[in-house]
């Protein structure tokens, strides 16, 4: 018997894992968002095809760029605690590194470059604002 029971026990923690993970993405917090196209000053932000549109140029975004924007965007010309960001981005992962998220704001503002309008700035201990120029 001890042994049946110990076999089953790896399948169940693999099919609760599965069902956590699945549980997981339908609670997201922006998936409404997601199919939303956002336009802030000269800059169209399709979170959907993980693109930005600048001046009638495309520059492609990677999945955390995206994820992060979409938190920007969904609050623009508003603070956004340091914190908040890393937990939102990284929660899930398990594992959260200080200078990522200043990578990752650092690649974005080099991504926003050409639109003066808008751009991403640091507000001293607090976070992070996307200004947008009216």
């Amino acid at each position: 018997k001890n042994g049946y029971l110990l076999g089953v026990l790896p399948f169940l923690a693999f099919v609760g894992f599965i069902f956590f993970r699945s549980a997981k993405s339908q609670r997201a917090p922006f998936n409404g968002e997601r199919n939303r196209i956002f336009a802030f000053g000269s800059v169209s932000f399709d979170p959907q095809g993980r693109q930005l549109t600048i001046n009638n140029k495309t520059v492609e975004l990677t999945g955390t760029e995206t994820r992060l924007l979409l938190i920007f965007a969904s609050s623009p010309n508003e603070i956004i605690d340091r914190s908040r960001l890393q937990k939102e981005i990284w929660e899930d992962e398990g594992v959260i590194v200080g200078r990522s998220l200043d990578m990752f704001i650092s690649k974005l503002r080099k991504k926003l470059e050409p639109a003066p309008d808008s751009k991403i700035v640091v507000i001293r201990g607090k976070g992070y604002k996307l200004e947008i120029g009216l």
